[in-house]
């Protein structure tokens, strides 16, 4: 038997799920058209223990065009993103929120939006089954 109210609430996270993905689909698009890029320099790789994974997230250094230093982790996560540290990449940020940095790599640009559609998807099939069973 489902719980009352299972449907929708899988339906709401999927559909928010997607609305996630699509503000990030437009600020990648943004980052292509307006971008300032610049080289960084992988400082450190964050490691972080869950269960039995370790899950690394790179830790990226650029100057921004004012002269700042700037750091940030990287959008996707995990072992093997072949960013080990003292690497430089190659980065993309806005001219006016260089804290919205990317590494100027495919992966990192599109991977999260990918991931976002793939996890709302689930999310809304699954509330989608339930609703119609």
């Amino acid at each position: 038997m489902a719980v009352p109210g299972a449907d929708l609430l899988c339906i709401a996270v999927g559909l928010l799920t997607y609305a996630c993905a699509v503000r990030d689909v437009r600020l990648v698009r943004r980052l292509r058209r307006e971008g300032l890029r610049t080289e960084g320099l992988v400082v450190a790789n964050v490691v972080s223990r869950r269960d039995d994974s370790t899950i690394q997230t790179p830790v990226i250094r650029f100057h921004d065009h004012q002269g700042y230093v700037v750091e940030f982790k990287t959008a996707i996560q995990g072992v093997g993103m072949g960013l080990a540290t003292g690497r430089r990449v190659g980065v993309v940020y806005l001219p006016g929120s260089s804290h919205k940095a990317r590494v100027d790599m495919r992966r990192q640009l599109v991977g999260p939006a990918l991931g976002m559609i793939l996890m709302g998807s689930l999310f809304l099939g699954l509330g989608l089954l339930i609703a119609f069973m």
